[in-house]
């Protein structure tokens, strides 16, 4: 007897030839997820042969200091002035499968959002320039604030959150009611979702992981700037006069274009040309036409 629903080899069957198109599309969302995935995929390689080897050999090694040290963004100005690259490799390293998890499926949904609205480059600049946003006011906060002042040297981030927040506060002030469907809560509109987001990283600055709270609120921040230029800047300073066109005709003997006046005059001209052409039907017959006026005739009539 059949299945009445897709049996769960068929779902399996179905999602997994989803992800392979997702992924065989090489749209700007499908790389940049492509990009995040194969860098953790690449990092746990590389730790879980450097712990086996390291073992073996009885001094075992822990890479995640080293990982951080060179990849992820530091509050220290000396550190994060001597990498500069951190400020974007920092956008792409996630400290485990779930911190990388929960940010993929977050750029997933939300990307597929925005693509609605706007291109790929837009989204691939919002990414990028939202988490550099995200990591500034991480720098910036980590020095402003004295409650930061024992930890500003040991401190560094990670993760692509800041720049999915960016692309979630891009879309939502662009389109506030753009619908998302959530399974525990059912369909909302996606700012009440942003609105829950935004308040749980201003309660979450005073608890242990601020720095990432901040760079959160950086790139909320950003994406809504950026929402605000699609909206009113853009239509402002894109704005092109519109020019008057001056009128232009083409006469039955030239594809050129000309004014009124020259308009008026060739076909005053080609009138009395007209009527001295017929004048000479009349006493001669049309075989006493030439070549040239039997032309200038036919074209006429056209």
């Amino acid at each position: 007897m059949p299945y009445p629903f897709p049996s769960p080899r068929d779902r399996f069957h179905f999602w997994w030839l989803g992800v392979k198109q997702f992924f065989q599309s090489k749209s700007v969302l499908s790389n940049l997820m492509l990009v995040n995935i194969a860098v953790w995929v690449l990092m746990l390689a590389v730790k879980i042969l450097v712990l086996v080897g390291s073992s073996l050999m009885g001094n075992p090694i822990h890479l995640q200091a080293f990982y951080y040290d060179v990849f992820a963004f530091h509050t220290d100005y000396y550190l994060a002035l001597s990498r500069p690259w951190t400020i974007i490799t920092s956008l792409f390293v996630h400290a485990g499968f779930w911190h990388l998890f929960f940010n993929m499926l977050m750029l997933y949904v939300l990307g597929k959002f925005f693509l609605q609205y706007k291109s790929g480059k837009q989204l691939l600049a919002t990414y990028l320039i939202g988490g550099v946003a995200g990591n500034l006011l991480y720098l910036l906060a980590y020095h402003v604030f004295p409650v930061f002042a024992g930890v500003v040297s040991q401190s560094c981030c990670v993760g692509a959150s800041g720049a999915v927040m960016a692309i979630m506060f891009a879309v939502t002030v662009y389109r506030p009611h753009h619908p998302i469907n959530l399974w525990f809560l059912g369909r909302l509109e996606l700012k009440w979702v942003a609105l829950v987001f935004v308040v749980i990283d201003l309660l979450g600055v005073a608890g242990g992981n601020a720095g990432g709270h901040f760079s959160h609120l950086g790139g909320a921040i950003y994406g809504t700037l950026v929402a605000l230029w699609y909206l009113y800047a853009g239509k402002i300073f894109n704005r092109k006069p519109k020019r008057k066109k001056p009128k232009f005709y083409y006469s039955n003997t030239s594809s050129r274009p000309v004014s009124d006046a020259d308009f008026n005059a060739q076909k005053k001209r080609d009138e009395e040309r007209v009527d001295a052409i017929l004048d000479k039907i009349s006493k001669d017959g049309y075989g006493a036409l030439t070549t040239e006026e039997r032309d200038f005739l036919y074209h006429y009539k056209r």
